[in-house]
């Protein structure tokens, strides 16, 4: 199973005999059209995905409502036959939306996509329910867990969830100056060591290029990339990758 951090941001590719999955798929230049105030994020590379890569997709995970994670523009770029694996409440936003491809419910029963295992679990507050985090495991027993926000560290310890590698935030950001969106680098680590993971892969990277209305009410404390690595091998880098085998 190889794991590829498919842009500078939060797009990830997943990728097992052949077939691939995409997991909160942005792929173009600009997340939001000219005139939307409220968020707004530009980049010079769209992703680093190629041809092959776009052609090996089989299916599109999406974990949260946010136009981050749900990029409807990306979505609607591959063919009808490539499946959706969301939530149902995420469902009916992609529905009202137009979006023509067959979409399936993602669950804690999880879903085989090709030879690869796909559970949805609760994430933390302020997020649950309207976002979730997945585990994922191939038929070798290599185990991922992505968290796009918040982690649930109870529910971790409670259900011993272990896993090989971590996709997790890491960049503290706050609204408000209080409200927490994304972990700093002492919760990343907690999680980190509750999954046992050996290697780190850093999602939602940069938070302060987010521009927009939203951004006047963000707190965001950069990677405090020394410190991780100390710990635990960190990748946050676009083109990052990794194969389990």
């Amino acid at each position: 199973m190889k794991l590829l951090k498919a842009d500078n941001y939060q797009t990830w590719f997943i990728e097992e005999a052949g077939q691939g999955v995409l997991i909160d798929p942005w792929l173009s230049n600009q997340l939001q059209p000219d005139n939307s105030i409220f968020i707004q994020r530009k980049r010079n590379q769209a992703c680093l995905l190629g041809n092959k890569d776009y052609e090996k997709v089989q299916a599109i995970i999406v974990t949260a409502p946010f136009e981050d994670h749900l990029h409807i523009e990306s979505i609607k770029s591959f063919p009808k036959s490539v499946n959706i694996y969301t939530s149902k409440f995420i469902k009916k936003l992609l529905l009202r939306a137009g979006v023509a491809n067959d979409i399936y419910i993602i669950n804690e029963e999880g879903v085989d996509i090709g030879s690869i295992n796909f559970k949805a679990l609760p994430t933390g507050f302020p997020y649950h329910p309207a976002t979730f985090a997945l585990l994922i495991e191939d038929s070798k027993g290599n185990r991922i867990f992505h968290e796009g926000h918040i982690v649930r560290f109870k529910y971790l310890m409670k259900n011993n969830i272990k896993a090989d590698v971590a996709i997790l935030t890491a960049e503290e950001v706050k609204l408000f100056g209080f409200l927490r969106l994304g972990m700093d680098y002492k919760r990343t680590l907690k999680a980190c060591n509750i999954l046992g993971a050996k290697e780190l892969f850093i999602t939602g990277s940069n938070p302060e290029k987010t521009t927009g209305f939203i951004s006047k009410f963000l707190l965001i404390r950069s990677l405090e990339r020394e410190k991780i690595q100390a710990k635990i091998s960190v990748h946050d880098q676009a083109g990052n990758f990794i194969n389990l085998d």
